[in-house]
């Protein structure tokens, strides 16, 4: 009987030491099967700052116009201050048109005013 619990106590014991070993590298045992490299993931594109600034502009300008912003101040939104002056300046030039509003004009609006702040002289600085 000695014996049987020596040789079930290797078992075990064999046993604990290759999950571990498996867990610990992500794998079965060395030489297990072929492993392949992993995938490259691509890099995600960035948006140039004035299409990123026309997107910010035409979202909060369409919270606002629905009724739906939520009372945060433009540091909140993730804005400067030339980009809340503009929305500022979009929202209510929108709401005075009203109905009347073309689809594409808070888009329009908000390209041209992020092109006149990209190449205003305060945007080559951080203001911090």
């Amino acid at each position: 009987m000695h014996g049987v619990r020596t040789g079930r106590r290797l078992l075990v014991g064999f046993l604990v030491a290759a999950a571990a070993t498996g867990c610990a590298t992500g794998a079965g045992a060395s030489g297990s099967g072929p492993t392949s490299a992993p995938t490259p993931q691509p890099t995600p594109t960035r948006a140039d700052p004035v299409t990123a600034c026309t997107n910010q502009l035409v979202y909060w300008a369409g919270t606002q116009l629905r009724g739906e912003d939520d009372g945060g101040d433009y540091q909140h939104h993730g804005l400067s201050s030339e980009q809340n002056d503009a929305l500022r300046q979009i929202v209510e030039q929108a709401q005075a048109r009203g109905p009347a509003l073309p689809p594409d004009e808070v888009a329009r609006q908000a390209r041209s005013a992020c092109e006149r702040i990209a190449t205003s002289p305060s945007a080559s600085t951080s203001g911090f």
